[in-house]
């Protein structure tokens, strides 16, 4: 059996490999955030976030769990007749896409009221297309994946992802289309998608509907819906309850800052994609748990110092260059000091997934739901209370609180289904230093940039030797480091 460090090393570099495509895919559509700061009103920019935090609903609407459902059938009839199972979840996704859009088209004044578009008849019509295209190709993208093409999924998803932002540019800073061309960006860029993934889908359509097996995989994807809403509640419920609450300045403001979480998020993602094949193929290693123990403080260490570096950043990184004036418009930087915030949400999401591996392994993934769901009610309840009163401050802390609730209930569930010794000492020491030590940058004397930029570099090092002195960093953690820098694909 491979040593400790070894495998630490194996997951160090899938991180790496599985997440160059999800990072620059992520990137590149961060970029949109600054080019809406620069190019159109605030209250444009509020509304575009809006609108996109409505769809990431309507697109659960669109597949209701038959995406999972795919994944589970097309183990068990690969051998027989996985076309089959494929054309099934196909048709009913298309089937559905006719009947949810037809409805938006319809109803659509109603519709643009309801979710404060008012005067966005058209675009409210338009809108209607993207889940559409999205789910249209949902399907296609889980075959890819399935069947170990990896290659020509990343390929296809960044493709269309560079169509959207090239788009954006052209019709926001060229054309001057505003919020429309946004819509139109997206609805181009999704039927890109869908003519490139149309060979794959002929290639594996059968004009056949077997209604036996659509029950059983309805019965296996719709119980997986409320979480999966849940899921979504926790991401993006906080834009449109606060746009109910304020208006499109508040959400704009809080929404551009938002993505300014961007490092953080992709660390998780990205670490999350790796995370899950690495255990199931190590659970069974002798020392199992002592290595899941200590990826879980290794993780806590690189997120703390991340949120650390970031935080110390933004200040520069924010007065960047960009497009139309800078990486994010002065009109929005009131809103800087909810990043930190917004960060430690993402980092209790992180805890989150470490401590779920235990329920897979286990095959106890029933008490998943619980947590996302009651985290997710929790979000909506601290929204409603939080924002009248403190609105975009209001929106960061209910984030905060309900990742951190989700961690709280997964962590009581695990000691029951999977007991894993944690290093919580040397976890709670690593957060509440880097809880300090961003409290220390709050009081800093206001000064120029370079002296700035010394102190926080200065801060920076300290917290990494502070860490080393109490022994929480250890000398093999940085032969990991070693490695992990000198690490060519």
């Amino acid at each position: 059996m491979a040593s400790r460090t070894s495998r630490i090393q194996q997951l160090s570099k899938e991180i790496i490999i599985y997440g160059i495509a999800n990072v620059l895919g992520r990137f590149l559509t961060f970029l949109l955030t600054p080019l809406y700061t620069n190019y159109l009103p605030m209250n444009d920019v509020g509304e575009i976030i809006n609108i996109f935090s409505i769809l990431a609903f309507v697109n659960i609407a669109y597949s209701y769990g038959m995406d999972s459902s795919f994944f589970r059938y097309y183990e068990i009839y690969k051998t027989e007749n996985p076309k089959q199972v494929f054309s099934n979840a196909y048709f009913s996704i298309l089937f559905l896409c006719f009947i949810n859009t037809l409805i938006i088209e319809i109803f659509a004044p109603q519709i643009s009221v309801f979710f404060n578009l008012q005067n966005r008849i058209t675009i409210t019509r338009l809108i209607a297309l993207i889940p559409a295209l999205d789910a249209l190709v949902l399907i296609p993208f889980s075959l890819l994946r399935i069947t170990n093409q990896a290659m020509k999924f990343s390929m296809f998803r960044f493709v269309a992802i560079l169509i959207n932002v090239a788009l954006n540019v052209i019709f926001i800073v060229v054309l001057h289309y505003g919020v429309l061309g946004i819509i139109v960006a997206q609805i181009i860029s999704s039927s890109a998608a869908l003519l490139m993934m149309l060979p794959i889908i002929l290639k594996n359509l059968q004009f056949h509907y077997d209604f036996q097996l659509i029950k059983k995989m309805l019965a296996f994807g719709l119980p997986t819906v409320p979480a999966s809403i849940s899921g979504i509640i926790l991401q993006v419920a906080d834009k449109p309850i606060m746009r109910l609450l304020t208006n499109s300045q508040n959400v704009a403001i809080y929404g551009v800052n938002y993505r300014l979480g961007i490092p953080m998020m992709l660390f998780v993602s990205v670490f999350e994609y790796a995370w899950k094949p690495f255990y199931l193929n190590h659970y069974k290693d002798e020392d199992a748990k002592e290595l899941f123990s200590r990826i879980f403080t290794l993780f806590t260490i690189v997120a703390m110092l991340l949120l650390l570096v970031w935080t110390y950043s933004l200040e520069f990184v924010v007065r960047l260059p960009f497009i139309g004036g800078r990486l994010i418009k002065p009109d929005y930087w009131v809103g800087l000091d909810i990043v930190p915030i917004i960060l430690f949400g993402y980092f209790f999401n992180g805890i989150y997934i470490n401590l779920t591996a235990g329920f897979l392994i286990e095959k106890q993934t029933k008490y998943l739901p619980i947590a996302v769901v009651t985290a997710a009610l929790i979000n909506i309840l601290a929204n409603f209370l939080l924002i009248p009163n403190y609105t975009y401050w209001g929106g960061a802390w209910a984030t905060f609180i309900a990742y951190l609730i989700a961690a709280i209930i997964i962590y009581l569930y695990s000691r029951k289904i999977y007991l894993i010794n944690y290093d919580w000492r040397s976890i709670f020491e690593t957060v509440l230093i880097s809880a300090i030590f961003i409290i220390i940058n709050l009081f800093l004397p206001e000064s120029n940039l370079i002296v700035l930029f010394i102190e926080r570099l200065i801060l920076l090092i300290a917290f990494v030797a502070i860490l080393y002195y109490l022994k929480i960093i250890k000398y093999s953690d940085l032969q990991v480091l070693k490695s992990f820098l000198k690490f060519r694909r």
